[in-house]
Formats: C-alpha cells, structure tokens, sequence
C-alpha cells in the first residue's frame, strides 16, 4: 500500500540489502542441508543457475541489446528481474507421482526493463531448457496472460525523474506553503521532520490511458512512515504522460475544498485579502511508537536464535531442498518476489491434499471526500510481498526457539539475500485439543500445531502471513495487518462519512483489504467435485408423532456443476465441500475437505463496491469471497503486477477464468479470499494491532478419515477421575438459622 515509493526508488532500495554481484564467482548458491534430501522441482534459481542465465543473456544469440543495470541509464535495456517459471502441473505431476523418472525441465521468467524505444514497456520473457545449451529458447511469456499480452507499459521509466519533478513544482509555491502549511518542501539535502514530503496516489493512469496522479503534501514526521498520518489538506494533480519532464503539466491544485485550474489561479486566490486557511495537521507524541518502549541494537546477520534445545521442536526442515514435515504433513515451498512463498505438494499421512497454496495479490481499496483517500487503491505485488519480506526479530515475531531460513532473488543482475525472512515453530495452544470427563477418569490432549510465518514490510504496512497445521490434518491459512493507517487530512463535516476523527486535524478513512490466494486441491486424486451442503429449517413429520408436523432442520446437499463465485454463508448455514465422488471412507461417506472462515475478525471480506473506475478491470477476484475453477496451466496466477500500470486493460483478467466449464469431478482450483473492512478509529493510533485485523480461512477433514487421526499424535493423559466432596447443608435440630 505504499505511497510514497517508485518501482525505480524500490529497487534501488531492495539492492542495498545484502547484495552480492551474479556476476562474480564468489557466492556461494549453497544453504544448510539436512540429513533427509528430497528433490524440489518448485526450488528457486540457484546463484549457479542465475549466474548462466545472466551470462546467456548478455553474451548468447538474441536481439535484447542488453545492457549490465550497472551502467545501464533509463534509454537502455537491462535485466530487471529472474525467477524459475515453475514448471506446469501437467508436466509436474508425473515426476512428483513417480510415474516418470524425468524431472520437468527447468525454465526462467526473464523481467526486462525496456527503454531504448519510444515508449519505455516492461517485457516478461520465458527462457530455457535450462542450463543454457543450443536447445535454449528465448520465448515472449504470454502462457497465463490471458489478454495474450507479454508486455506492458513501464510509467516510472526515469524514477528519479519522476519524484524530482513533482519536488520542483512544491519548491516553486514554497511561499505558499510556508504561508498555509508552516513549512516548505523537503527538496535537495533538506530532511526536516517538520518539512513537507509529496505522497503519490495510485492508481497511475486516467480512462484516456494518461499517466495522471493526484498528490498530496504531508509532513515528514519524525518518523518516516507517520507521514501518512500527517496529511495537511493541499493536493495537486500531474500528468506525467511520455518520457520527456518538459511535457508534463500540473492540472489541478485542490485547497479547502476548492479546485483551482491552474497553479496561477491557485497563487492569484492566495494573494486575494481573505484567503482562508486551515489549520496544519502537526507531528507530536501521537504518531510515536518509540515513546512507549526502548530501542535494542539493530540485529545483526544470522542472529535470529534457534534455540538452545529447550525448545523441543518436533519437525524436520530441509533447508537445502526447502521441504518440511511434520506430525503426517509434508510440503515443499517455492519463493517469488512479487508474491512470497508458495506451498507445493502438501499431503497428509502420505495423500495429497493441494497441488499448490499461496499468495497472489493483495489489494486495499479506500474511500473518502478527497482526491486521494477518495480514489485510492493498491495492488501490492507491485511493490514486491515476497522482495520486502525482511528479517523476522526472534522471540518477538516468533517464538523463542523457531528455526529460520533465507531467502534469495535476483533484481537488477544482483543476488539479495534476506536473511531468516521465514520462520517454523510448533506451538502449543492455551487450550486442550480434545477433553472429557466421565465419573471414573479425565482424559485430556495438549493441542499442538505447526505454523509458517512470513511478513512483507510493503509501505505503511506490515503484512503477517501464517500457514497453520493441526493434529487431525487441518489446514488455517490467516492473514493480520499492522502499521500506520493511512488517513485523511479533517474536514468537518465530511470525514465523518467516511471515518473518524482521531486527532486534531486527522481522520481515519474506510478501507477495503481483500488478500487473494490460490489453493489448487487435490483431494486423493486430480478428479475432485465442490459439494455446498446446506443447513435449512423444514417440517417433517415421524411415525413416532403421528399426525404432527415438527418443525426441526436438514441438509440438503448441493452439487455446484459449473465454474462460479460464492460468497461465504449467511448465519454459517452452508458447508462448502471439496470431495472425491470417486473415493469413500470405511462409513460409505465420500472423502473430502471443508472450506470455511477460520479464527480472526469473522468472516473474511470482499469489496464493498464494484465498478471502481481507478481499479478497472484489475482485481475481478475481489467481488466474491471465494471462486471454484477447472485448473489449467493457463490461468496459473489470478493477478500480476503489470495490473498497477494497465488495470483497465490488465495482462491477466480474472473474470475470464470464470466461464462456466464442467466442475464435476474434474481437477478443481478455489481462489479465496482473506481481509476486511478497516474501519480505523482511535484504537489504530499509533499502529493498527494485529488481534484487530486477522482474518483467516481453514480447510477442514470431512469425512476424510474413518475417525480422528490426532489420537496417538498429541500428548494425551488420562487420569482416574477426581473425588468429589460433600459437605451437609442440613441444620441441627433446634439450630435457628442465621438473620
């Protein structure tokens, strides 16, 4: 949700993190290894792999005309990302089944920032066979971009530029703003917390396909996120259209809810006598975290502990082959920059229950009576949820005695590694699984589970993302946000509609989270059908009440038969069941699993409102809670992040992926949701707390097993039960009772 930021700026910014040349020999593609190796065809690139890739790239037959990013300027081509294109399902399946021997071949995503033509575009690549050799080709990547598109327009293609321009403009009514605001630009070598900063809107382009944003100013704070807590109420509009600064225009200032067409109808107002101003929205003790606790020295690499052995943590992690196991669950994991870590192959006692798991986009839509909160919304793996996933602080973000692992990507031809950016742990609840008590015994089980824990720092917010495993073979996918809201300078009057007034001059402002994830199931088999059984209330009458009609309640259960969306019941009066019509437990009942609202804040949220002209066509996935689909190689991924630039004309449109194909026992993929409507009121200052905004969805055993597998996996005690006391309230004979 970052509004300050610039692809450029960001990563410029993810460079100076632990970076070591691809170009140089002398890192190491090397990670801890466990005793226990299985093979990851999700793995990410390998420094070895990256290194020849690059090399093959620069050197190798092509018409890229590449340049090294070190030297490149913003008219030349460079490599700007390179991840594995993970190989398709299809082709998968074969080798991980062990119905082949064959690995499937190794292919890279190639980012190319292109800016020797005319217009500066974005150009995605599919690379390989990998390693290189005479079989590699260089392929335009449009497999799963439905609009057939490789490419997209690059808006930012000077990021320096693109700040320093909108700076020259605050410098030139420095007058003005010392006049109204108390302060001036902070532009050149100036920092002053006191100082004005610009905060940029998305979303970048207008419906005439202009790059046009409206901006506002805010104070720096002394701490650089507070600013979003410091709007001051003067906004201007830009367009920024082409590549040439001397094109572009400011064309509109908005001051106290009057629009000026001009910056000299706006200076021309200013000297009128009578000009009215409003007062400055001011840091202070409000927007401070520090204030309420001291500071620790920075960590330093590799410190996150992994405990001294008193933590007795019963999983096995594989560092090198990024596998996991535990208690019956084992799983792979992969990593991308724009959207964190992805689960492959996740089974339990030895079946598979989902192909894949993981995150796809992230969006926050807002609301509000100004230019900016009022048009506002952000696609966050533009910004990169898995490149700011940064270091976690142990003991704080995770539990004493977590184990960590790094990841690595590649930006700009540099290997940055973000060290313990993911943690495990096996944590025991504060209540028991499983409790009963009879007249002669107690039994009780501890409830222990397994979680994997990321955070993706992504401007003003610290997005928490849990992958949570249970005992009986359960699965909580949960989602909790923290941060600096990001509000609305106050109006009276208005700021009431769309949030509260939580300060002086500040006001919250309504939003939507909505957090997209794929979850391609595979329940004992690829051939799997979606089931809705419904709770509803009926009459019916028994022969053990002749002549009556009772009322009572029944399930009815409901085949869903072609590709839809679905919003999560009303008073929970719906189970939604993924099961095999092809595999029955001990009881005749078909196997399968629940998908339904986990713990948090209720049921997770979709947006409020469709037909966002700022959002277009972006985010189709975020109008239901939840959408069935036939798998396809073709529609891997519910978003990208070129949607931040072309949202009307997205290179992946979800709502094509909805077309009403056959669901009957056929290989089924649910894209749910996860989020919520933030209201932020007094309680959000200084940061959003975590409790507050978790949502989360669980998949749930349904007749899966003949009986609850977690017998014989959680520590259980069963003890005789305890003797019960009796004391006689009967009074002696002649005892009056007391007054």
């Amino acid at each position: 949700m970052a509004i300050v930021v610039f692809i450029f700026i960001f990563y410029a910014f993810l460079e100076t993190l632990t970076a070591s040349s691809l170009f140089s020999p002398s890192l190491s593609g090397k990670l801890t290894t466990s005793a226990q190796t299985r093979h990851n065809i999700w793995a990410d690139l390998s420094v070895a792999e990256t290194q020849a890739l690059l090399h093959y790239l620069h050197i190798g037959p092509n018409n890229l005309n590449l340049s090294s990013p070190a030297s490149a300027t913003a008219f030349r081509n460079f490599v700007l990302r390179t991840e594995l294109l993970r190989p398709n399902k299809s082709q998968a399946l074969s080798y991980v089944d062990g119905v082949s021997e064959v690995k499937p071949p190794r292919w890279a995503t190639v980012l190319i920032y292109n800016g020797s033509g005319v217009d500066a575009t974005l150009d995605e690549y599919s690379v390989g066979p990998l390693p290189p050799s005479a079989e590699t080709k260089i392929r335009p990547l449009t497999l799963y971009h439905n609009s057939g598109k490789s490419s997209s327009p690059n808006l930012v293609p000077d990021g320096t530029s693109l700040r320093d321009w909108p700076y020259s403009i605050a410098e030139d009514i420095s007058d003005i703003t010392e006049s109204i605001l108390g302060s001036a630009i902070n532009s050149g070598n100036k920092s002053s917390p006191d100082g004005l900063e610009i905060g940029f809107r998305d979303p970048w382009v207008d419906s005439d396909g202009r790059t046009v944003r409206w901006c506002v100013f805010q104070r720096a704070g002394k701490q650089w996120q507070s600013r979003t807590l410091l709007p001051q109420g003067l906004f201007f509009k830009i367009d920024t259209t082409g590549r040439d600064s001397k094109e572009w225009k400011v064309l509109h200032w908005f001051y106290n809810n009057i629009l000026y067409n001009s910056t000299e109808e706006f200076r021309a107002a200013w000297m009128t006598p009578g000009f009215v101003t409003t007062p400055s929205n001011l840091d202070g003790e409000w927007t401070h975290i520090d204030s309420l606790a001291g500071y620790s020295e920075p960590l330093e690499e590799n410190t996150a502990s992994e405990g001294d052995g008193s933590h007795k943590q019963n999983f096995l992690l594989d560092k090198e082959q990024k596998f996991v196991a535990w208690k019956g669950f084992e799983f792979h994991m992969a990593f991308s920059v724009a959207t964190g870590l992805t689960l492959y192959d996740i089974r339990f006692q030895g079946e598979r229950i989902l192909y894949e798991l993981g995150l796809q986009e992230a969006l926050s839509q807002y609301a509000g009576s100004d230019p900016v909160q009022g048009a506002a919304k952000y696609l966050d793996s533009f910004w990169g949820m898995g490149g700011t996933m940064f270091q976690l602080v142990p003991g704080y973000d995770c539990p004493e005695g977590s184990r960590y692992m790094d990841v690595q990507f590649s930006l700009r031809s540099e290997m940055n590694i973000h060290r313990s950016a993911i943690c495990f742990f096996e944590h025991q609840a504060d209540y028991p699984l499983q409790r009963h008590t009879t007249t002669s015994y107690v039994s009780v089980s501890k409830n222990s589970y397994f979680v994997v824990r990321t955070v993706a720092v992504v401007g003003n917010y610290d997005y928490t993302i849990d992958y949570i495993f249970y005992l009986d073979g359960s699965i909580e996918v949960k989602f909790r946000a923290s941060g600096y809201i990001q509000g609305a300078y106050y109006v009276p009057g208005e700021s009431e509609t769309y949030g509260y007034r939580v300060h002086e001059q500040f006001a919250s402002s309504l939003h939507d989270h909505v957090i997209n994830f794929k979850a391609d199931f595979d329940i004992l088999g690829q051939q799997n059908t979606f089931v809705r059984v419904d709770i509803e209330p009926t009459t019916a009458r028994y022969p053990w009440a002749p002549g009556e009609d009772r009322s009572t309640m029944k399930l009815t259960r409901r085949v869903v038969e072609t590709e839809t969306g679905l919003n999560w019941p009303a008073n929970s009066a719906s189970h939604f069941v993924v099961l095999n019509n092809d595999s029955s437990n001990s009881w005749g009942e078909k196997r399968g699993y629940r998908i339904m609202p986990g713990s948090g804040m209720g049921a997770p949220a979709h947006l409020t409102f469709q037909g966002s002209e700022a959002l277009g066509r972006a985010a189709e996935w975020a109008q239901k809670d939840l959408w069935i689909s036939r798998q396809k190689d073709t529609e891997a991924r519910s978003s990208t992040p070129a949607s931040n630039f072309i949202p009307n004309d997205p290179m992946i449109d979800f709502s094509k992926f909805i077309d009403g194909e056959a669901m009957v026992q056929e290989d089924l993929v649910v894209w749910f949701n996860l989020g919520n409507h933030h209201v932020p009121h007094s309680g959000d200052l200084p940061n959003t707390l975590q409790h507050t905004s978790a949502s989360s969805v669980w998949f749930m055993p349904y007749n899966f097993h003949d009986r609850d597998p977690s017998r014989g996996k959680s520590d259980s005690i069963r003890l005789r039960a305890p003797t019960v006391h009796y004391q006689s309230l009967a009074r002696d004979e002649g005892t009056e009772p007391p007054e």
